[in-house]
């Protein structure tokens, strides 16, 4: 009889045990969303929390191009390693508080910060990774979402907290060696520890030159212990029309230009037409137009709109574009024109 109880009581520590490795990996939720009002490189959602960190995020890139672009091009990064057919995408909610102080407080065990006293491109700094960021992916069964994958950015400051732009060598040797830093963390925490983990390293922009050249400049995807290969990220964003623009694609800047042109003639007052070309290993993805028109009368506003669209329907064909046209008062209207299709307007009244 004593020798049953202690085996039920084994038993019962076991399933204990079980179900709290379990909890770690695998949680319900029935709040989920769809993309049906987007495309196959987008993620449904999962919601299974908030992560308390977020906060910190938003204080650092809510002012600039940063805030969409790290987390949708991660996400564009991650399609690679995980389908977005196969995975549900969260919140990233496995690094907290504590293993973000662990990480971006200098002179910690495992810090991707430099070390006090330590130089950067001959200049002593005072960090240079200024957030992580995180997502998770999972997989689905009934009601249960398992963790399978992970996707962190490391957001470096090309200052290093100084008043002048580092090198790009000595920045992006720091990215390098900060994946392995960060990896190597994650195989300390066990409820991450076999899970593969893509490392991105985004190097965000520098506010006092703009607000839109922040881009990823590596990758690695990580697993059973080991960090992958290091891939160099070719990211870049053009003003249209500048002389970047005209030396990255000289194409697109002629057709541009007449874009311009035109909508500008097409105008009772002034107009003004910036273009925001983002690129990827030299090709162009996306192009956003902010135009800024001066109207008196709803005639005038629906004649730019329809310019704009005929002027892109001409010359972006094979590029998906859209334009925000805003008058004096704010946002009048969107037109969107998806590669190979017409363009589309909302008027926003």
């Amino acid at each position: 009889m004593k020798k049953l109880l202690i085996g039920i009581l084994c038993l019962l520590l076991c399933t204990g045990c079980t179900s709290k490795s379990n909890k770690k990996e695998t949680k319900s939720s029935q709040d989920t969303s769809s993309t049906d009002s987007l495309d196959d490189s987008f993620y449904p959602i999962v919601n299974l929390g908030t992560n308390l960190i977020r906060e910190t995020f938003y204080q650092d890139f809510s002012s600039s191009d940063d805030f969409q672009t790290i987390g949708r091009e991660l996400q564009v990064l991650s399609t690679e390693y995980f389908s977005t057919s196969d995975y549900y995408m969260s919140e990233g909610l496995q690094l907290v508080k504590k293993d973000k102080d662990e990480l971006l407080l200098r002179n910690k065990k495992h810090s991707l910060q430099p070390a006090t006293g330590e130089t950067v491109d001959g200049k002593e700094v005072s960090k240079m990774v200024e957030n992580i960021s995180e997502q998770d992916y999972y997989e689905k069964s009934g009601d249960k979402y398992t963790l399978k994958g992970m996707s962190i950015a490391i957001i470096l400051d090309a200052t290093g907290g100084t008043n002048d732009v580092l090198s790009d060598d000595s920045v992006n040797n720091y990215g390098k060696e900060v994946i392995s830093k960060l990896y190597n963390y994650l195989q300390t925490k066990k409820s991450v520890k076999d899970i593969p983990t893509l490392i991105a390293v985004y190097r965000k922009n520098v506010k006092d030159e703009n607000n839109y050249n922040g881009h990823y400049i590596y990758s690695s995807y990580c697993k059973n212990g080991k960090v992958g290969s290091i891939k160099l990220l070719d990211y870049n964003t053009y003003i249209f029309t500048s002389g970047e623009a005209n030396k990255a694609d000289e194409s697109l800047y002629s057709q541009f230009s007449v874009f311009k042109n035109n909508v500008k003639n097409a105008s009772t007052e002034a107009v003004g037409v910036v273009g925001y070309g983002k690129y990827k290993d030299g090709s162009i993805q996306t192009m956003k137009i902010q135009i800024k028109v001066s109207v008196k009368s709803y005639t005038e506003l629906i004649y730019m709109v329809e310019t704009v669209a005929d002027e892109m329907d001409s010359h972006f064909s094979g590029v998906d574009t859209y334009a925000i046209i805003n008058d004096q008062d704010g946002l009048k209207a969107v037109v969107i024109k998806n590669a190979g299709e017409d363009a589309q307007s909302t008027l926003l009244y």
